[in-house]
């Protein structure tokens, strides 16, 4: 059984922030929480051992000074976003700095990464993509953070480990920017329009091998890997655990929404959002819905994959290989199925969607 620890989380207000710390304290640990705005919990998360930290981590002596008045810390959990490759070395090198020479007691530092790490966004790759497989040639996402900290824990008393999911979903007050929650406006648009739940990419995505990851189940999948001592300084692919089509769960997306399915359709996801930004204005003013800044999911969904794929319109299988993690002992799964539905009735809950 995992001891609690003491945690920083950085990036609290993310996806995936949000959840890691609400699964840390769920579990017992003691949390500090790093954003530039407080976090808002899900309904009954006790916040007795929570702290939020308002520190910018581009500055060191900001970050020194936070950890010298939280000496106490145990583990890292690393979700923040940077803006460039160069702002994440230098985060990760202020946090190092300031823990060896004020946090005696830190044992992990763990890093989210993703499947860019294979190369996901720039094309077909091999898959299943295992986590000992050649980095591609043309990619540099992870690369230099990893090098980085390979080298820095070198004969340390510390070790690091990184989890690489894809396409986390979730809910975090204030964060638009996950897959489900773009389905989910999709989906309140189609019915408010009164058309069939027509897929927003082509039949060969349709029928693609994809994965996702529930944002909950990443965060304890995060918390085993670095409280496992046989998990010290290796990497671990992540997902649900199953990996479908997107034509297999598209009929239960359309029944939740209370209209017909359909197959692909002639207009992508982004440029339907952007299309019906308008409608979707109106239809959040009728309804009360909480203000939310769905104006960036257009962007969000196009942005990652080159033209004309995008988040979804992949259509080559994205999947990766799981055995490691689950030799190491973590072996909790769920139905994405399951999860897409269950997130559609949190976002309803919330006052997301009609």
């Amino acid at each position: 059984m995992t001891i609690p620890g003491v945690a920083h989380v950085l990036g609290v207000t993310g996806v995936t922030g949000t959840p890691f710390a609400e699964q840390l304290l769920e579990a017992g640990w003691t949390v500090h929480g790093v954003s530039r705005r407080p976090p808002v919990f899900k309904t009954g998360t006790s916040l007795s051992r929570f702290r939020h930290l308002s520190i910018d981590l581009q500055d060191a002596e900001a970050v020194r000074q936070a950890m010298r008045a939280h000496s106490d810390i145990s583990h890292i959990f690393h979700c923040a976003n940077a803006a460039s490759g160069e702002a994440r070395l230098r985060i990760l090198s202020n946090l190092l700095d300031a823990a060896e020479a004020e946090a005696p007691g830190l044992r992990n530092i763990n890093l989210l990464q993703g499947m860019k790490y294979y190369g996901c966004h720039l094309g077909p790759f091999l898959t299943p993509a295992r986590e000992d497989d050649p980095r591609p040639r043309r990619n540099a996402f992870y690369y230099d953070e990893e090098d980085f900290i390979r080298r820095r824990q070198a004969g340390k008393s510390w070790a690091w480990t990184a989890i690489r999911p894809h396409s986390v979903c979730g809910y975090s007050d204030g964060n638009p920017l996950n897959l489900a929650l773009a389905l989910a406006v999709y989906g309140s648009l189609r019915r408010e329009l009164d058309q069939p739940l027509w897929f927003p990419a082509s039949e060969a995505c349709f029928n693609a091998l994809f994965q996702v990851m529930d944002a909950e189940l990443l965060a304890r999948a995060a918390i085993h890997v670095s409280t496992e001592p046989r998990c010290a300084n290796q990497a671990f692919n992540v997902n649900n655990g199953d990996i479908f089509r997107w034509r297999r769960l598209w009929p239960a997306f359309a029944g939740f929404f209370g209209i017909p399915a359909a197959g692909p359709g002639e207009v992508s996801l982004a440029a339907f959002l952007e299309q019906h930004a308008a409608v979707w204005a109106a239809l959040a003013a009728r309804h009360g819905l909480k203000s939310y800044p769905l104006d960036r999911l257009p962007g969000w969904v196009r942005g990652d994959y080159s033209a004309p794929n995008s988040r979804l319109a992949c259509e080559y299988d994205l999947i990766a290989d799981t055995v490691r993690i689950r030799m190491a002992g973590f072996t909790e799964a769920i139905s994405s199925e399951a999860m897409f539905l269950r997130l559609f009735r949190r976002y309803r809950e919330e006052r997301i969607i009609p």
